[in-house]
């Protein structure tokens, strides 16, 4: 019996229908198997659109695996080295003012730099709230997140233990456009979106008109005063940068994920042609394992489960949008959930990930 034939899939509509899942949820097994595809909810709550499988979804730090897939394209034609070294990338103005010059692109990428995050989700207050010092409607490029980060003091020095890092990203980013001359998004857009057929997925201004992009749900605060803003659903417009950044905030199809899936393990023709074995392996790691999360690291790859459950790829949580997207290394499934509600794709994939486990123990 196939992986994804294991499956029940008019249980798992149930399932997702009685959890009011807003989103897609698209499972790809064995080559020539139909992949299993769900798409519920409302892509436009106002305007009654229905998601489709083809609908846009932010993916919030899910980028950070297309942010590593461009780098490591880059690394593989020379144009940049891993140990290139932050200091020698890009100018004074935009570095740190605490950032200790022994940085990499390696450190940046593996969550082992040190530097100090604007977005620290460990002792930080919530993402939001980030946007009431810097208005986000400015935010349309990595420099632009330079006044957030300039005055931060370093958390640790460089390759001590992995402190999963936001700003390390937007600091990759900057390096890429000064290394290339191109902006962040013009660059993944030849050299990992064009080159892999990722036609859907962008990094699209909120003030655009993008055909097929969801909008963003913040559902109800249950602490919030009766008759406010916060208890009421909310779009999450005034939530995030208004052009998505190197750590977060692509829009993406569940079948481009899949593709980026395919490229970082190689699997076909074009995929495994897009990187050599050797920075592939380097790019997936695991280089470094997290004290907290208890996860291990690539380059902009994360591991996650144990034995026959064993994954990796990243997940990303934005106010608004909420994502996985996750190959199984010893059996080959990718799994892409999207939704564009607030953590709404959490819970759907560690049910998809209970019954997938089961299924193989049959």
């Amino acid at each position: 019996m196939s992986r994804i034939g294991g499956l029940d899939r008019d249980g798992l509509r149930a399932w997702l229908g009685d959890t009011d899942f807003s989103g897609v949820v698209h499972i790809v097994g064995d080559d020539g198997e139909e992949p299993l595809t769900i798409a519920m909810g409302l892509a436009d709550r106002v305007a009654g659109i229905a998601i489709e499988p083809g609908t846009r979804f932010g993916i919030a730090s899910t980028t950070k695996l297309l942010t590593g897939l461009t780098v490591a394209r880059l690394v593989d034609r020379g144009v940049m080295g891993y140990e290139d070294r932050l200091v020698d990338l890009i100018s004074e103005e935009q570095r740190p003012l605490d950032l200790d010059p022994r940085v990499t692109i390696q450190h940046l990428l593996g969550h082992t730099s040190g530097v100090g995050d604007y977005a620290d989700e460990y002792d930080g207050p919530p993402y939001e709230t980030i946007w009431e010092r810097v208005p986000s409607t400015t935010i349309r490029g990595p420099s632009d997140m330079v006044p957030l980060m300039r005055d931060l003091p370093r958390t640790g020095d460089p390759g001590a233990a992995a402190r999963y890092n936001n700003g390390a990203y937007v600091l990759v980013g900057l390096a890429l456009e000064a290394v290339t001359g191109a902006s962040f998004p013009e660059l993944v857009r030849a050299e990992l979106f064009a080159p892999l057929g990722m036609d859907a997925t962008g990094f699209w201004a909120f003030d655009e008109l993008v055909p097929g992009l969801a909008v963003g749900y913040l559902p109800p605060d249950a602490g919030a005063a009766q008759g406010s803003l916060a208890a009421t659903w909310r779009t999450n417009i005034y939530s995030l940068p208004a052009v998505g950044l190197p750590d977060g905030g692509a829009q993406a199809t569940a079948a481009d994920l899949v593709r980026a899936l395919d490229t970082l393990v190689g699997r076909g023709e074009a995929a495994s042609a897009f990187l050599t074995p050797a920075t592939r392996e380097q790019m997936i790691g695991p280089h470094a394992v997290s004290p907290v999360e208890k996860a291990g690291y690539g380059l902009g790859v994360v591991h996650g489960g144990t034995g026959p459950s064993a994954r990796i790829g990243h997940a990303g949580e934005d106010p608004g949008f909420s994502s996985r997207c996750w190959v199984y290394l010893a059996t080959g499934e990718r799994i892409v959930v999207q939704s564009n509600v607030t953590e709404g794709a959490s819970q759907p994939f560690k049910r998809i990930d209970q019954l997938l486990a089961e299924a193989r123990s049959d």
